[in-house]
C-alpha cells in the first residue's frame, strides 16, 4: 500500500510539474512580441512626417528586435533598432548598425526620437495636428448649423 501511495504521489508531482511547464510556455508564447509587426506599426505612424521609412533589407528581424531605415524630411539618414528597450539610432546610414552601443540614447516612442533629431519633424507633426483640429472644428460647425436649421 505504501508503495502505491509513493507511486501515485510521484505521478501527481510529475503531472503538476508538466502542467506548470505547459502553463509557462503557453504564457510565454502568448506574450511574444512580433517585432516585424511592431516595426510596421512604427513605419505607418511616422510615414507622413519622414521622406522614407522601411524595414532594413540587410539586418534581419529576430525574436528580440527589428531594424528600421529612416530618412528624415531634412535628408538625415539613419538606421534605428526597435526592441523591448525602445528605439535607438544604431547607424548613420540605412542598413548599418556600426553605432550600436549600450550607451546610445533610448527613446520610448518614434516621436521622441524624431523630435530630438529633426526639427522638420516637429514642424510637420505640428502642421498635421493643426490641420486635423481645423477639420474637426469645421465638422463641428457644420453639425451645429444643421441642428439650427432643424
Amino acid at each position: 500500500m505504501k508503495k502505491k501511495i509513493k507511486t501515485l504521489t510521484k505521478i501527481l508531482q510529475q503531472s503538476d510539474m508538466n502542467d506548470s511547464v505547459a502553463k509557462y510556455y503557453n504564457y510565454g508564447d502568448a506574450n511574444i512580441i512580433d517585432w516585424a509587426q511592431e516595426a510596421e506599426s512604427v513605419i505607418r505612424d511616422i510615414a507622413e512626417h519622414v521622406k522614407e521609412a522601411s524595414h532594413s533589407k540587410l539586418l534581419p528581424t529576430t525574436r528580440t528586435e527589428a531594424y528600421i531605415n529612416i530618412t528624415t524630411l531634412g535628408d538625415k539618414m539613419m538606421c534605428v533598432k526597435l526592441n523591448a528597450e525602445g528605439l535607438q539610432i544604431v547607424g548613420n546610414v540605412h542598413d548599418d548598425k556600426t553605432r550600436d552601443s549600450s550607451t546610445n540614447t533610448r527613446y520610448e516612442t518614434p516621436y521622441a526620437l524624431l523630435s530630438d533629431v529633426c526639427s522638420s519633424y516637429v514642424n510637420s507633426f505640428g502642421s498635421s495636428l493643426v490641420n486635423a483640429l481645423t477639420a474637426l472644428e469645421q465638422e463641428h460647425s457644420q453639425h451645429r448649423e444643421l441642428e439650427d436649421v432643424e
